[in-house]
């Protein structure tokens, strides 16, 4: 059986492995970010995708 390296296996939920990320907050900072999601019926994943996003348009419109 051919093994395919990290970089190029796929999870489960089609993700590669290279596109996971992992932070630590402050505790109550998470709190906040899991209430967020929450109140807009949306995932904590999707709400910082969504502002790395804003963040990096944001950033090519700033000279």
């Amino acid at each position: 059986m051919e093994m395919k390296p990290p970089d190029e296996a796929l999870r489960r939920d089609g993700r590669s492995y290279a596109s996971r990320l992992t932070v630590n907050i402050p505790k109550d900072t998470l709190t906040a970010l899991k209430i967020h999601a929450a109140q807009r019926d949306t995932t904590i994943r999707e709400v910082i995708t969504d502002l790395i996003e804003r963040e990096i348009i944001n950033e090519g419109t700033h000279p």
